[in-house]
């Protein structure tokens, strides 16, 4: 994936890179291996399959906004696997 990412809190960058690399809590990747796998020590190959279906949900919001910068507080359950404190006052600014 080659898209690129910024996430801003109270106008401070806290990430900015490839969105596969975005952080996303341990607790859901575990989670959604065992859902997808029932593996609940996922080898690398699933944590990878994981993280690509948590990127896509965030690519879905993009797209269904067709905004290129969003508010995570308006879409907290869907963006809740995001690794970050006080998602509420996260905004994601997606870089062709």
């Amino acid at each position: 994936m080659k898209q690129f990412i910024k996430i801003i809190k109270d106008e401070r960058i806290l990430y900015e890179g490839r969105i596969s690399d975005i952080p996303i809590k341990e607790k859901y990747i575990i989670e959604k291996s065992v859902e997808l796998f029932d593996d609940d020590d996922p080898c690398i190959i699933h944590q990878s399959y994981v993280i690509k279906e948590f990127v896509d949900q965030l690519l879905s919001v993009f797209r269904c906004t067709n905004k290129t910068e969003i508010d995570v507080k308006n879409h907290l359950e869907v963006l809740s696997f995001l690794d970050f404190m006080e998602l509420e006052k996260l905004v994601i600014i997606l870089k062709g």
